[in-house]
């Protein structure tokens, strides 16, 4: 119920500074080219007389006036509602997200020449013990070698066991 109250209390908000808005918007638009105030009733009779006079639609002043007047309520309803799914909490929030987003990006500067440098030095350790496990630390002997090297191996444990 709570929701509900609260996105009609926005709706009314949000529709109410847009209509003053876009009314100020609309009514410079036609003051500046035209002279013409919505809310005169000398503006509408002239508008009137002229139409009645045969008045014909020729410059581009013109047709943006008429323009003007055909989607005045499409474009109000039309900005209200894209006015209406506007987060406005996050838009002002906005500024402080991007000085984060800007003082996070210094930082990270400072520290991505930080971490190349180390990470080298690490990956270069790294590749280093890789190769030392990798390499055997005796070269592999023939068979021949081996079996000399056992038979040394037995004579020494023969000594050692018969002088006891």
């Amino acid at each position: 119920m709570l929701k509900k109250i609260l996105k009609l209390i926005k709706f009314l908000i949000v529709g109410i500074i847009w209509t003053i808005v876009f009314f100020k918007l609309v009514n410079f638009i036609l003051d500046y080219f035209w002279n013409f105030n919505l809310l005169s009733a000398q503006s509408w009779q002239l508008i009137n007389s002229y139409w009645e006079a045969g008045g014909v639609i020729r410059t581009w002043q013109d047709y943006l006036l008429l323009f003007i007047f055909v989607l005045y309520i499409p474009l109000w309803l039309w900005g209200w509602k894209k006015c209406y799914h506007i987060d406005y909490i996050q838009l002002l929030l906005e500024p402080f997200a991007l000085y984060n987003k800007k003082t996070l990006e210094n930082y990270e500067k400072d520290i991505s020449k930080l971490k190349i440098k180390n990470m080298g030095t690490k990956l270069m350790k790294a590749e280093e013990e890789l190769e030392m496990k990798s390499k055997p630390k005796e070269p592999i002997r023939t068979d021949e070698e081996v079996n000399k090297i056992r038979q040394a191996v037995a004579e020494k444990i023969n000594s050692v066991h018969y002088k006891e």
